[in-house]
């Protein structure tokens, strides 16, 4: 039952994420409310601290999206107050294009072509064409 269970769970969320890249994206103009920074420490496969990281965030007024993950470049060029134009997903509103004016702050190429392969992986799996082994690797079946 567990099993039947876990395979409808990644067969919708596999879906979910064909539909979120299959939908056309949203834009729209909204103003820059805040910046936030946090540092996180990376670990090692060991358990052993292996460096820190600083994730950026730029929190918007007036929008439909609350906020995005930003490089270090994006973060700095825009000052509380800016007005950029983001271009975000339908489903998960996650910002994939950030623009002030005609410049291009910041742009996820990627993002159709991830979202593609992992519902497709995920359906996969839900409908047996990926099989775990008890050892916890993948096997693909051959076909044929």
């Amino acid at each position: 039952m567990l099993k039947f269970l876990s395979r409808c769970v990644m067969f919708i969320v596999g879906l979910v994420l064909l539909l979120d890249a299959g939908l056309p994206t949203k834009t729209e103009s909204i103003q820059v409310d805040r910046h936030t920074s946090r540092l996180e420490n990376r670990t090692t496969g060991s358990g052993h601290a292996g460096g820190a990281d600083t994730s950026y965030t730029l929190h918007f007024l007036g929008g439909r999206v609350s906020s995005c993950s930003v490089g270090y470049s994006a973060y700095n060029k825009l000052k509380d107050g800016d007005t950029v134009e983001i271009r975000a997903t339908k489903l998960f509103k996650t910002c994939v294009r950030i623009a002030q004016g005609a410049e291009v702050l910041q742009f996820d190429k990627y993002w159709k072509l991830m979202r593609l392969i992992g519902g497709c992986l995920l359906i996969a799996a839900a409908i047996g064409w990926i099989k775990s082994e008890d050892e916890g690797g993948i096997r693909i079946p051959r076909m044929g």
